[in-house]
């Protein structure tokens, strides 16, 4: 039994994760690439600039032209900031000190050697290879349901299913953390993976006990797990914070996510049904259904 499971898990799971990588593809990647164009402008590295003032001061300002007063060893930036800069003589140049400037600024650089992939087919076969690993894993979650819940699964059971699935693990937890675009503000990381966590178990368990409830006091006890993760609410950045996305390309980056991963779960559900049920029949005393007493 448990190698038909497997079975079940890991080739549902692949040609979900094919399917979603299509939609991907064809979907969500352009405006990703769209909001890494805005992503890689934020990040550009600050050009230096030197100019010269009539009192005969010499600067380089790293992030550019920035406007600023001058009167002796005193200047004030347009950012608000005020330096004194001690033990100067007048016409001083900055160039003879840039690392005392760059000190007393807090100049440092954001410029990283990060790797990844390279755009084109490598990007796309990573993208393929993530795509299947996390359909399987929903996949096994899945077929583990469909035995514990025990006999035969049709198609559209397998289809329900699925629409379950997207709700615990996509819908729900989105309604708090919906997909971000690269260049998007968001919370800590830690705080955010905790509360999906909690919020697809606790999902998961509500709608089980909305669906398999014996009586309405189970019913009212499902409702309640939906609901508590949004009563407490999701981890957000803070007030005022802005991404460098326009909240157009990033309102209409959620909606193709949400559509992609409904297509997943959708197929996830009816082709792990398909062979489970397939798998069943070959074998009839593998499974047994649970009846109520």
């Amino acid at each position: 039994m448990l190698q038909r499971l497997l079975l079940t898990g890991l080739l549902s799971g692949a040609i979900a994760g094919i399917v979603l990588t299509i939609a991907h593809l064809t979907l969500v990647q352009p405006l990703i690439v769209k909001a890494e164009i805005f992503e890689k402008s934020l990040n550009a590295p600050a050009v230096n600039v030197r100019h010269v003032h009539q009192a005969g001061f010499a600067h380089i300002h790293e992030g550019g032209n920035v406007p600023h007063l001058h009167k002796k060893n005193f200047h004030i930036h347009a950012e608000g900031t005020a330096h004194v800069h001690p033990n100067t003589k007048k016409g001083h140049t900055h160039a003879e000190q840039i690392k005392t400037v760059k000190q007393d600024h807090g100049v440092h650089s954001h410029i990283e050697n990060v790797w990844s992939p390279q755009d084109g087919i490598e990007r796309s076969l990573y993208t393929l290879a993530a795509n299947i690993l996390t359909a399987i894993a929903f996949g096994l979650l899945l077929v583990s349901g469909y035995t514990v819940y025990g006999g035969s699964v049709t198609l559209l059971q397998g289809f329900f299913w699925g629409v379950a699935g997207f709700s615990c693990f996509t819908f729900l937890p989105g309604l708090g953390l919906p997909p971000e675009l690269p260049a998007s503000v968001s919370g800590d990381l830690l705080a955010r993976q905790i509360w999906w966590l909690g919020t697809a178990a606790l999902s998961v368990a509500g709608l089980s006990f909305l669906v398999f409830g014996y009586s309405n006091a189970w019913r009212a006890v499902g409702l309640l797990l939906l609901i508590i993760p949004h009563a407490i609410g999701a981890p957000h950045p803070v007030a005022g914070a802005v991404g460098a996305s326009p909240p157009e390309l990033a309102a209409h980056f959620v909606m193709v996510s949400l559509f992609a991963s409904a297509i997943m779960w959708s197929v996830l559900g009816v082709a792990a049904a398909f062979l489970f049920d397939r798998f069943l029949v070959e074998d009839p005393t593998s499974y047994s259904r649970t009846s109520a007493n």
